[in-house]
């Protein structure tokens, strides 16, 4: 029986092509991006989770109104000793240059003369591997971060510099030939699902032996992350509430300082490790982040398109059932039962079902390499190793399957036979109004997703062309790799701007879009009115390079030498917060350094406010210094003729360095990278909103061809009383037309309401249109109309004769 049941079903699929190919093809598309987002979704809630306790894992914040990341390097070890809870800590920070910059190292293999720029490197305690479970493949966990000039090697780094040889006690050199260290140890490649990656860890004993007495390391610089491992069971919020008292402690502050702080909203806070990636985005993050927001927005997104997959299958499933009506009475004719009929639809439903889930098993490693692409990741669809999403998807197949075949099996089964025998149109129609609610929902949804699409763009645009109060098209970012740059960093300066497009250059610190380092700010004779100031480091050019607004004031000059020493120029915000209506040629104290007193300056001049971070936030206070140690050199070129330019800047580089590389960004490119996470939502949310469409569009397209199918005599009465082409198409088109618009209308308020509450996120923003609306409704309803054009003109231009002839 079980094989005769395939057989008819088989025929069945065969015999009715369309409607099979229009519903195993949306529920397939509908079931692929569920697959691709649901990998999207398990891998952004999957960082950090690889290490064995990282539910015990926290970093150690300091909260305020400008919170950070970063606290005192001896911290962690001594709350370790102090706190019982506290089972292992350690202690880490990339290495930085000049304003805190990740720096660029040149590292050489001596014997093969090897030599690659690099920046992954991080300094850490030698309590690493306690709180961390990175796996080593080679060397001790004990012994490798404990010796002076070790260092260890990722896996692929260790394969760069050394090939097959055994790398373990070969020696690199470091920007020169006469620093050298050696490798103690080599570790696997750090999986991409960490808030944190590197290539290269040094120890700190061997940075504190290079820099003895530098107090980056002490208890007055909140310069490093802290990680600790609490014992099971632990209460970290316990430990939050003892920490302020216990820090004032270490550092001595005094009781009325303790106080003070006490009443505001500053402390010090343990956030789990397995929170940082999508719930952290405070100051000096050591990578971009994820947001749980747009997780969020992902798995509604896989949700919705589920829903509109489900609903089409199970609509045209059922309505097509019912042109079944003869079949069923022959069969009842011939003897079979009603539990058999039933069994028959529900059948032929899971197989269609099945070989649905099939296909979007194959759809789905299809486009896999592209979303790879969109989202930047390396997924993969091994549902070997991850069979719950090859059991999810059986599931979901096989729970929509019995859904779509449920009505048929239980209504169609339980019809007269004498009146199955006369046709469905003698059958009075049942489940109608609920399909309608049906196609409502998908358009519902559909048009949810447009025009989610249309604002989540809009904002994209309306981000990367903002004009943020400075030319960043035009200005290449070269990082200056090389601290012996220093002292020739003003010929190197001379003979760029002497090349054919050059337009100006300027020595900087910190660029635009990246993080700049903070200290406290106050006028003379008013520390109440203490700021906290964000700073830049640079020369006389920067105003002009950057295409900077000069209000008030004057910029910095190379023949005044006073300007070296303690000149500055702030920004408009900077002045209103100190208090300061005419702050040209007023003087403030100024913390430059981390625990030394504040220094006097004078303040030169007053630039207009420009977005130097990005547009998430409100512009905050900047402070200009005048120094002859950057990090980047920006260029101001010309767009007449771009490569030519670029190759003799090239041969000027190398002609002052000639171990580092020449590198350059383009300034636009890198404000672009602070809106990676929006582009990608962006592109991923587009691309399944088109998929969406299509969906609700064929499900569209096979109910209006039943739909129609029942109305042809209708259609042919109509035309021989006179009716025209044009009135028989607005009749086909009145009812699913009139559907779709009360999916618009009832979408609308609600994508307004996602749409404004995901626009929070952005301090600057473009604000609802509700033209959007406006014409994502007109495409929805131009795309249905397209849908059913064929299926329109095929009836409107029907012959009656044909139509009509079995009357």
């Amino acid at each position: 029986m079980l094989k005769n049941y395939l057989k008819i079903a088989f025929r069945n699929l065969i015999k009715q092509k369309v409607y099979a190919l229009i519903n195993v093809l949306g529920l397939a598309f509908g079931l692929a991006c569920v697959i691709l987002i649901s990998l999207y979704i398990s891998d952004e809630w999957s960082y950090d989770k690889f290490h064995k306790d990282a539910a015990d894992i926290y970093r150690l914040e300091w909260h305020s109104d400008n919170s950070q990341t970063r606290t005192p390097h001896p911290m962690a070890l001594a709350m370790k000793r102090d706190f019982p809870q506290v089972l292992e800590a350690t202690s880490l920070t990339p290495l930085w240059g000049a304003g805190l910059t990740k720096r660029v190292f040149s590292i050489k293999n001596p014997e093969k003369d090897l030599v690659y720029d690099e920046r992954d490197i991080l300094g850490v305690d030698s309590t690493f591997f306690k709180v961390f479970d990175f796996k080593l493949i080679k060397g001790n966990k004990a012994d490798v971060l404990r010796n002076v000039g070790g260092v260890l090697l990722s896996q692929s780094y260790a394969q760069k510099y050394f090939g097959d040889e055994d790398p373990i006690g070969k020696q690199l050199s470091i920007d020169d030939d006469k620093t050298l260290v050696m490798v103690e140890g080599v570790f696997e490649d750090v999986p991409s699902n960490s808030h944190f990656h590197f290539h290269i860890l040094i120890s700190y004993v061997t940075l504190k032996a290079l820099e003895p007495g530098n107090k980056f390391y002490t208890w007055d610089d909140f310069g490093h992350f802290n990680y600790l491992k609490l014992k099971p069971g632990a209460d970290a919020h316990e430990l939050d509430e003892q920490l302020l008292v216990w820090f004032s402690k270490q550092v001595k502050l005094p009781d009325e300082d303790v106080a003070r702080i006490s009443k505001t909203n500053m402390h010090f806070q343990l956030t789990p490790l397995t929170d940082i990636h999508l719930k952290s985005h405070i100051r000096w993050e050591l990578e971009p982040n994820g947001n749980v927001e747009y997780v969020y927005i992902m798995t509604t997104a896989a949700f919705l398109i589920l829903l509109i997959a489900s609903v089409n299958f199970m609509n045209i499933s059922t309505a097509q059932s019912t042109e079944r009506s003869k079949e069923i009475g022959v069969r009842k004719a011939l003897g079979a039962y009603k539990s058999q009929v039933s069994l028959q639809f529900l059948g032929e439903s899971l197989l269609t079902a099945a070989i649905a889930v099939i296909i979007a098993g194959l759809l789905a490693e299809v486009a896999l390499p592209l979303f790879n692409y969109i989202t930047g990741k390396q997924l993969e669809t091994n549902y070997l190793h991850a069979p719950v999403y090859l059991f999810s998807m059986i599931g979901i197949g096989a729970l929509v399957g019995l859904l779509a075949g449920l009505y048929p099996a239980v209504f169609l089964s339980s019809i007269n036979t004498m009146v199955s025998l006369k046709g469905i149109e003698k059958i009075k129609p049942k489940g109608v109004g609920l399909r309608n609610v049906l196609v409502v929902l998908q358009f519902l949804i559909s048009m949810v997703l447009i025009s989610g699409s249309f604002i989540i763009n809009d904002q994209l645009y309306f981000l990367e062309n903002k004009d943020l109060g400075y030319d960043k098209n035009r200005i290449l970012n070269i990082p200056l790799k090389n601290a012996d740059l220093d002292n020739r960093f003003l010929a190197l300066k001379t003979e760029l701007e002497a090349v054919s497009g050059v337009q100006s250059v300027s020595g900087v610190s910190n660029v635009p879009g990246l993080q700049f380092n903070q200290h406290n700010i106050y006028p003379v004779g008013s520390p109440k009115n203490s700021i906290n100031i964000s700073e830049l480091y640079t020369d006389e050019s920067v105003i002009s390079t950057m295409g900077l607004t000069l209000l008030d004031g004057r910029g910095f000059s190379r023949d005044i030498l006073t300007d070296r020493d303690n000149a500055l120029i702030i920004n408009e915000k900077a002045a209103n917060e100190l208090g300061l209506s005419d702050p040209v040629g007023k003087e403030v104290m100024w913390e430059q350094v981390t625990g030394e007193a504040p220094k006097r300056h004078t303040i030169i001049g007053v630039v207009k406010d420009f977005n130097y971070q990005s547009l998430h936030e409100t512009v905050k206070p900047l402070v200009f210094k005048y120094a002859e140690h950057y990090n980047y050199m920006l260029v101001k070129i010309s767009n007449d003729d771009y490569q030519a330019t670029l190759n003799d800047m090239a041969q000027v580089w190398s002609q002052f360095i000639d171990r580092f590389n020449f590198e350059y960004t383009v300034l636009s490119d890198d404000l672009s990278y602070q809106y990676q996470s929006e582009e990608q939502t962006a592109k991923i949310f587009s691309g399944f909103s088109i998929i969406a469409v299509f969906i609700a569009c064929c499900g569209l397209f096979g109910l209006a061809s039943l739909s129609f199918k029942r109305r042809m005599k209708e259609v042919g009465v109509r035309k021989v009383l006179g009716a025209s082409v044009f009135s028989v198409l607005s009749l086909l088109l009145k009812d699913f037309s009139r559907l779709i618009i009360i999916a618009i209308l009832i979408a609308a308020p609600f994508a307004w309401y996602l749409a404004d509450n995901w626009l929070h996120n952005f301090t600057y923003k473009v604000e609802v249109n509700p033209l959007i609306f406006v014409l994502s409704g007109i495409a929805l309803i131009i795309i249905s109309w397209i849908t059913l054009s064929y299926l329109t003109l095929k009836a409107a231009k029907a012959n009656p004769v044909d139509v009509l002839k079995d009357e």
